[in-house]
């Protein structure tokens, strides 16, 4: 132990003397281990702890299907609840859906996200009430009995905290709803985020005639010893029955059960995982350029390590110590990277979009810091073993003839070439990923949305059911709306939408078939819309054929529809649709009179999907998305337009009040931020590689001064020797190229899912970057290269 100790204040007392090898040393450690610890804990928070929810390994989501769209993952109440009755696989089941409240409170009215459930969600997730209670059965039959559960953060901004809010009556949408529970602090429902407030379903999830309505996000608890792939199997199987004994709503549906973890996080574990296989190759790079630190520093000090063996020391012993020295500085350097990960996570989740899940969950505790502390002893094994191996070994004749000649060049060359080219390589294949993020990047700046986004204001505002029970007058409601806004100044257009289009999915899928079709024919599935006349003018969304929806399109006039291209291609093969009558399976038949503009969707390689539209008057919303052209400021417009709202009914507020140039910038927040970090990585780890470089040839200069003397005296040229050493350290770069070249060409491929419009083998990227590193290689080996040609010849020969 004494000797370990002794070890120990020996390597600190050696770096101590050498702040030109220990500082570079310790600063390259901090910055790999550093942003290897951040990465590693918002991966581990997202992606590897458990869900907070008990025993959540058995939860798992339940998703409808079918053949003709993809990307849902919702089921319909009724068909749920079938489900239930029937699994084996599944102790209970839940869904919920976003939903949307006016809340009258001390005068003001208040837009809130809320939420619909079933008593089966907050009991599958196993959710109880900090207070009172959540919903049973009782609360979905007793007919007029209102009833809510508030979220925590509702119950702390707006009641004050108040345990005695149990029981009081509370206004929603101009109704009267007991308060009968507060949910915990931070509980969030998968998919569905923070909710304010939570209701009942306002309707019998058994109800037959609510089976179609596939708007639901299910969640369910697995039986002991059940597996998600035999839930799926059962589910299918009772989809199969629900199908002959539906067929008019249940025809050519499946089932799909997701892991619920993986239905959380499965659309950003690629990302994150590039962004730990991106961090993990800095750290290779920040390892290799202090080992070669080292393995200099080695080299420097070979003559005491000759001596020493000289004098007895066994090569053990000089291992140990040079082991005890690299042990220490990857400590110290994983300790300075610590502290910086604590600030550079914070960072990274400021910087991250809003979109991530779980990050509540990211924070640097125990697991985190004993992560950060293998990786420092991982460090110090990788940076430590090769120049500990080469030092214990010393050439002790020519070590101590050479005086203070350290190592000859073609044995350090061996080592510390080697270690450079590994940083050319693994450097190239982060420049890579930069370089195609960057130019996926630059490809979404050039995408056309298919609509306008410039002086265009958003909104959503929503009309109380009580004030307004029917359709009649929900529809006058927002006619008066629409014509208030239009009657502003600088007002050029305004539109109404259930969904706005970055959203997706519109406001759900929607089943059609031909007029007098086979009735075995497979259905028409696609994305749904409500539509003012005004939304699509408003958005510049351009007619293709036929026409736009009118003011005569309204209850009582026949039923139409719109549908955009992608709809006519899939489903027509291309051919005008227009003048085709479809059975809407809600609906009953409805004629096709236009066909508009795709609005693909603002996701890498994702093409639009079949989307309809049909008049708003002829099937009208309580909650609308909004928006409004200006020829000025949109941003100015927003206090005005809540003006406006409350002109036509003090009870209507304007919420999720956005320009729709900020609704696209936030939409570009996620690629941007990728291409930035992984850019971020590989400059650091194209300057360590530069770096690397410099060294390895300044060093091969230095020691072959002697060498360079007499071939200047024998007649080389300055010229000639600056060649001579140019070579060498292209060279390195070369090898290091081709090495990087074949690993990035087999790793490009897991960024896929990050590109848009590129592919991961682009040859001009790849060719770009292999000449920014030649460029930077040769600046890197010139400027010891002019140094070789200035040697003095006499005074090389007289140092020997």
């Amino acid at each position: 132990m004494r000797q370990i100790l002794d070890d120990l204040r020996f390597a600190a007392r050696q770096l101590f003397r050498r702040p030109a090898l220990t500082i570079p040393a310790l600063v390259t450690l901090a910055l790999g281990t550093g942003a290897a610890t951040a990465i590693f804990s918002i991966v581990d928070g997202v992606l590897l702890r458990p869900l907070p929810f008990p025993d959540s390994s058995r939860l798992v989501a339940l998703c409808e299907t079918h053949t003709s769209i993809e990307g849902y993952c919702v089921a319909s109440p009724p068909n749920v609840e079938d489900w239930s009755a029937e699994s084996r696989t599944l102790t209970s089941l839940g869904l919920g859906r976003s939903w949307t409240v006016n809340l009258a409170h001390e005068g003001a009215v208040t837009g809130l996200s809320a939420g619909l459930a079933t008593p089966g969600l907050f009991a599958t997730l196993g959710i109880a009430a900090a207070h009172g209670r959540l919903f049973t059965r009782e609360d979905l039959s007793a007919a007029g009995n209102h009833v809510a559960v508030l979220g925590d953060a509702l119950w702390r901004e707006r009641f004050g905290a108040d345990k005695g809010i149990v029981g009081r009556i509370i206004t929603l949408d101009n109704e009267s709803y007991a308060v009968i529970g507060v949910l915990p602090a931070a509980t969030e429902v998968p998919g569905l985020g923070y909710v304010k407030l939570w209701i009942p379903l306002p309707f019998d999830p058994r109800a037959e005639e609510n089976r179609r309505w596939r708007g639901f996000a299910t969640f369910g608890r697995l039986a002991p010893g059940a597996t998600p792939e035999a839930a799926q199997a059962e589910l299918a199987g009772i989809q199969g029955r629900l199908g002959e004994r539906f067929p008019r709503t249940n025809a050519g549906w499946g089932a799909r059960v997701v892991p619920l973890l993986d239905h959380v996080v499965g659309r950003v574990r690629p990302t994150l995982l590039v962004f730990l296989g991106a961090v993990a190759i800095l750290l290779l790079v920040s390892c290799a350029n202090v080992a070669n630190l080292l393995v200099a520093g080695a080299a420097a000090r070979e003559r005491e390590f000759a001596v020493r063996v000289a004098l007895g020391a066994r090569p053990r012993r000089l291992f140990r110590l040079l082991a005890v020295e690299s042990g220490l500085l990857a400590l110290i350097g994983g300790a300075i990277g610590i502290l910086a990960a604590a600030w550079a996570a914070d960072a990274l989740l400021a910087l991250m979009p809003s979109s991530l899940p779980r990050v509540d969950e990211v924070r640097l505790d125990a697991r985190v810091l004993g992560f950060a502390l293998l990786l420092s002893v991982v460090t110090a094994v990788a940076t430590g073993l090769a120049p500990a191996w080469r030092a214990s070994r010393p050439a002790i004749a020519e070590a101590i003839k050479e005086g203070h000649q350290p190592q000859t060049w073609r044995r350090a060359l061996g080592l510390r070439g080697g270690l450079v080219i590994v940083e050319v390589a693994l450097a190239f294949v982060l420049l890579v990923g930069a370089g195609l993020l960057t130019r996926s990047f630059v490809s979404l700046l050039r995408w056309d949305p298919g609509f306008e986004q410039r002086g265009i204001l958003t909104f959503w505002t929503y009309a109380s059911s009580g004030t307004y029970p029917d359709r009649a007058r929900v529809t006058a409601l927002f006619d008066r709306v629409e014509a208030a806004l239009r009657a502003m100044p600088a007002v050029s257009a305004v539109g109404m939408t259930s969904a706005g289009p970055l959203f997706g999915g519109g406001d759900g899928a929607a089943e059609f078939t031909l007029e007098g079709g086979d009735a075995a024919q497979a259905p028409f599935v696609a994305d749904w819309f409500n539509v003012t006349p005004g939304y699509f003018p408003t958005l510049g969304i351009a007619l293709r054929a036929g026409r736009l929806p009118a003011e005569s399109d309204h209850a009582n006039a026949p039923p139409i529809a719109l549908v955009n291209e992608a709809f006519a291609l899939r489903y027509f093969g291309g051919a005008s649709p227009v003048g085709t009558r479809l059975r809407a399976r809600d609906r009953g038949i409805l004629e096709i009179v236009g066909v508009v503009a795709d609005v693909p969707p603002f996701e890498p390689g994702q093409p639009a999907r079949p989307e309809i539209y049909w008049p708003y008057r002829q099937s009208p919303r309580w909650a609308n998305y909004v928006v409004v052209r200006t020829s000025g400021d949109p941003a100015a417009l927003a206090p005005l337009v809540e003006k406006q709202l409350k002109l036509v009914d003090p009870d209507l507020a304007a919420s999720s009040v956005a320009t729709m140039e900020d609704l696209v910038d936030g939409e570009l927040k996620r690629p941007r931020f990728n291409m930035l970090l992984i850019g971020l990585f590989a400059a650091l780890a194209l300057t360590l590689a530069i770096v690397g470089v410099y060294g390895v040839i300044a060093a091969s200069v230095e020691g072959r001064r002697r060498e360079l003397g007499v071939r200047l005296a024998l007649g080389a040229s300055g010229g000639q020797l600056v060649g001579m050493v140019m070579r060498e350290g292209m060279l390195l770069a070369v090898i290091g190229l081709a090495i990087g070249a074949a690993v990035a060409l087999a790793v490009s491929r897991f960024a896929r899912a990050m590109l848009y419009s590129i592919q991961p083998t682009d040859a001009p990227t790849y060719l770009a970057i292999a000449l920014v590193l030649v460029l930077a290689t040769a600046v890197a080996t010139l400027i010891p290269a002019r140094r070789a040609s200035r040697v003095d010849p006499m005074i090389a020969l007289r140092s020997d």
